[in-house]
């Protein structure tokens, strides 16, 4: 969270799966960020907002949390 607190505000997208056939492989062993989980999906995938949003603050910064469901 340290890398995206530079501003006072920040956007992130939260992915929501069905099941694993919607997530893609996971990369994490790829990541500069050991901490995080990351996944590949293939060019074109579409992320569609779900509507639901959540507005969280952490020492100062506000992130604005976007629910996303990926089509591929």
């Amino acid at each position: 969270m340290q890398y995206s607190c530079s501003e006072r505000h920040a956007v992130l997208m939260r992915f929501i799966t069905d099941s694993f056939f919607n997530r893609g492989p996971d990369i994490s062993f790829l990541s500069a960020f050991p901490a995080e989980h990351e996944f590949l999906f293939p060019p074109l995938t579409y992320l569609q907002p779900t509507g639901r949003t959540q507005r969280v603050q952490v020492d100062g910064t506000v992130f604005d949390v976007i629910d996303v469901k990926p089509n591929l």
